[in-house]
């Protein structure tokens, strides 16, 4: 029997998974009770409440082993469904050593989805390596934290000042 050659790194459901425990852990120190959603929920992976305020959350996680993290677009190039006004994601970036904590960042989904939908409309316009123009039609949204091919848009500074943001959740 032939063995299948895997990539190194953690199996993306295991990944996904791994992220969205470590935000209800995260979520649960500061105060909030929250619970996962159910598996392939349309649109957020937990709720959360603390004292009156409620938030819905969307939860995207990297590791080490990728220097993106990744959307697909639905078929009509929306990323977020039915974004409503207390509606959050927190990206959780594992790092490589068991020994180290992610990182988080806590952004108001209205503004990481204009974020994305500004650098598609930039892919969109310029020409690929071969030059050919690149295709709408394209799902994949990427979002670099690094700049090493240059097309990391300022991420790691647009960031930032969401990095750890926790209290952004209760609208301060």
């Amino acid at each position: 029997m032939k063995q299948r050659r895997t990539k190194p790194g953690m199996d993306s459901v295991i990944k996904g998974n791994t992220g969205e425990y470590y935000a209800l852990a995260e979520l649960s120190r500061h105060g909030w009770t929250a619970a996962q959603t159910a598996r392939n929920a349309r649109a957020y992976d937990i709720l959360a409440r603390k004292g009156l305020h409620q938030v819905a959350v969307r939860v995207k996680t990297k590791t080490s082993d990728a220097h993106v993290f990744q959307w697909n677009a639905k078929t009509d190039g929306t990323i977020f469904p039915e974004i409503g006004a207390h509606d959050f994601c927190i990206l959780v970036d594992i790092p490589a050593s068991h020994d180290d904590f992610p990182t988080f960042y806590i952004v108001p989904t209205s503004i990481l989805r204009d974020w994305l939908d500004a650098d598609f409309k930039t892919w969109l316009k310029t020409p690929g390596k071969i030059k050919a123009q690149h295709s709408a039609d394209n799902k994949r949204r990427l979002f670099y934290l690094d700049d090493s091919d240059g097309t990391a848009h300022g991420y790691r500074i647009k960031l930032e000042k969401y990095r750890a943001s926790w209290k952004i959740l209760e609208g301060g």
